[in-house]
């Protein structure tokens, strides 16, 4: 029995005040994944101690159990999307295009056209902006799933050269999204990386950010991404190709340049200051 089948099989036995904590259960089962007490409390105008026992009645151990089986479905939910979608879809052919190389040459430059037309089109003063954003910051924490997640690791691997601690988190592994909570404080910048199909999980995270007065940077493809709602500064970088849904050439331009930019910001270093800062680490107390 999964935790939403065992809520609602008691859900008949709770009174009015427990039923709106089962509802509020119910109605986003991620979220549970991740809210405290204080906050579900606040969030349902219902007092911790109706809360904690309604996690009794409802058959669970205490409020972290509750969590953890939130956590368990979560995954479990994940899994099966993973099996349902795991198959790899190849673009057909276009009609009239049967000639490969012709397909592939006009493939070629349609990607010079898209990359020229953002390094063209890139803000010079946008970036920068983003730069003194992370330099700024006392650590980053970045999250992201599939490519954006590949995006967010190339970010943590070249932040520490510069002197910033910085980890990449999977927003698909909900014991690690979980387990990162503690590192998002008032100082520490959040970098929610997403892209087509903006991966709900994602979003959640910078929703949860934002309702905590953590700052947020957003790496994602267009202003409509939803995760834009709950960031604080936006870094656009079109990810789209012709054949894949989200192409990562683009967005690891992007880095690149946003890295660049940090580095003119911080000057040339002796090689003495290279080594003291490619020894730095924010994270080596910390283990998911």
């Amino acid at each position: 029995m999964t935790v939403i089948e065992q809520i609602q099989e008691k859900f008949p036995f709770l009174t009015r005040k427990q039923r709106e904590v089962a509802n509020y259960m119910l109605e986003d089962p991620e979220r549970m994944s991740y809210v405290t007490l204080k906050e579900m409390s606040k969030d349902t105008a219902i007092t911790e101690m109706t809360i904690l026992k309604t996690c009794t009645v409802l058959g669970f151990a205490n409020f972290s159990s509750m969590k953890y089986e939130f956590r368990k479905y979560a995954a479990m939910q994940l899994e099966q999307f993973r099996s349902q979608t795991s198959g790899y879809q190849v673009a057909a052919l276009p009609a009239g295009e049967e000639n490969e190389e012709a397909l592939l040459r006009e493939i070629c430059e349609n990607e010079v056209r898209i990359v020229t037309n953002h390094l063209n089109n890139l803000d010079p003063k946008q970036i920068f902006a983003a730069a003194d954003l992370l330099l700024a910051a006392d650590k980053v924490v970045l999250f992201g799933r599939g490519v954006a997640y590949n995006v967010a690791s190339h970010v943590a691997t070249l932040l520490p050269s510069m002197g910033k601690g910085a980890i990449a988190i999977n927003s698909e592994i909900y014991d690690d999204v979980y387990g990162a909570l503690p590192l998002l404080t008032k100082q520490s910048l959040v970098i929610v990386v997403a892209f087509p199909d903006y991966y709900r999980t994602t979003v959640k995270i910078a929703e949860y950010a934002h309702k905590h007065g953590i700052k947020v940077m957003a790496f994602t493809d267009s202003e409509r991404s939803p995760i834009c709602e709950f960031s604080d500064f936006n870094l656009f970088m079109p990810s789209h190709s012709r054949m894949f849904l989200n192409n990562i050439a683009m967005p690891m331009e992007t880095v690149n340049l946003l890295a660049t930019a940090m580095n003119i910001r911080l000057g040339t270093k002796s090689e003495q200051e290279i080594e003291s800062v490619n020894r730095y680490n924010a994270f080596s107390d910390f283990e998911l």
